[in-house]
């Protein structure tokens, strides 16, 4: 018995450091304090509220669009996963990658929802940093790497 409440301290305050590090304590803390649900992050990716789709209707394939001073964005193809459609726009400057968007993912779900609210933007981050869709991923969000790997990789492929 003497053994027992410490491990079970020890293991309670694992546990809590385990949850904190991936960020669930927070996000349920903040949404239960305020009354409203936990805003998606505005930067960057840009997830939406609750559909899949930010802007209109699809395209069925990766569209261009170029805007003065050689920046042009570029519509990867609509990825389906198993919880739901991927799409990314990536805006390039010349060849060199300055921004990619999720235009689709999946958030249906709550759980899709809260796990794409944190990959997108670490998504984001790791493909700006290699220039590229060999990005490392998220680890818990395996279908949403996939597919926006595979959407990325599309639409750079079209820009060139």
């Amino acid at each position: 018995m003497k053994k027992a409440v410490p491990a079970i301290a020890i293991t309670a305050a694992g546990v809590t450091w385990l949850l904190h590090a991936q960020g669930l304590i927070d996000a349920s803390a903040s949404s239960k304090g305020s009354g409203t649900p936990t805003a998606f992050p505005t930067n960057r990716s840009d997830p939406g509220a609750t559909g899949t789709t930010l802007a209109g209707p699809t395209p069925s394939g990766p569209t261009t669009s170029a805007a003065a001073g050689g920046t042009r964005a570029v519509d990867g193809p609509v990825v389906d996963t198993r919880y739901g459609p991927v799409q990314v726009e990536v805006t390039l400057q010349g060849s060199m990658l300055t921004d990619v968007k999720a235009l689709q993912y999946p958030s249906e779900r709550r759980r899709s929802a809260a796990i794409n609210a944190q990959a997108l933007p670490m998504l984001h981050d790791q493909a700006i940093a290699a220039q590229s869709a060999h990005i490392d991923g998220v680890s818990g969000a395996t279908y949403t790497t996939s597919g926006y790997e595979q959407s990325l990789q599309a639409a750079l492929d079209k820009a060139k």
